[in-house]
């Protein structure tokens, strides 16, 4: 199937991996009301829907994604964007960049190779505890499992079904690295990979996708 994403680049900003956050609260005290920037409820709890609006860095610089809804929500705010304020320090927006874009998702006869440009946060707890009893060839094994699953999810966020998922095949190689999230020492992978499969440009895989963490490129 064919998807549209939207993305606004803030191609006068340069940004680090770490300011990510501070980009999705910019958004989230500036648009309060919109829960589609931030996920979280009126009533103090958490959206745990596919997330419409996404944060990234792509080529240095901040950028938001727009998948589904979050289309139509980006495009009525993107005039209303004229600053930004992060830290106490406000980056005039002169320039910015929007760019809608139709691209393939789903299976494909062929093997296609992909990166992961940001650090892929592919184990919950139940899996870590696994995966750190196992031997290194089990756990390149059990986290090319964990990419075909991760596959599905963002499938079902554009109410697509992955039919057969067994003859979806997965090579690669993973790397650890060790991230703080919210103060807390997390366990992701940087890797390389090749998968029978079309995953669109800058979408990400596996957990906290909304704050740019495991960004798949195309090589």
């Amino acid at each position: 199937m064919n998807v549209k994403i939207i993305s606004i680049v803030f191609d006068t900003v340069s940004f680090q991996a770490g300011d990510l956050p501070k980009l999705r609260g910019y958004f989230a005290n500036k648009f309060p009301d919109n829960i589609e920037f931030h996920n979280h409820l009126p009533g103090g709890g958490f959206s745990y829907t596919f997330p419409v609006i996404q944060y990234r860095i792509i080529k240095g610089h901040p950028a938001l994604i727009g998948i589904n809804s979050g289309i139509e929500l980006i495009k009525s705010i993107f005039f209303d964007l004229n600053e930004l304020i992060i830290n106490g320090h406000r980056y005039s927006l002169p320039e910015k960049e929007i760019i809608l874009l139709e691209q393939k998702l789903g299976k494909t006869d062929e093997f296609i190779n992909y990166r992961f440009s940001s650090p892929w946060m592919a184990l919950k707890e139940e899996n870590f505890r696994k995966y750190i009893k196992m031997n290194e060839p089990e756990q390149q094994q059990f986290l090319k499992i964990l990419l075909r699953e991760n596959l599905k999810s963002l499938c079902k966020g554009f109410g697509y079904w992955i039919e057969d998922i067994e003859k979806i095949k997965v090579e690669g190689f993973f790397r650890e690295r060790e991230v703080n999230f919210k103060n807390r020492k997390m366990l992701c992978f940087y890797g390389d990979f090749m998968v029978n499969f079309h995953i669109p440009q800058y979408l990400c895989l596996g957990k906290q996708s909304a704050r740019g963490f495991g960004v798949v490129e195309r090589v």
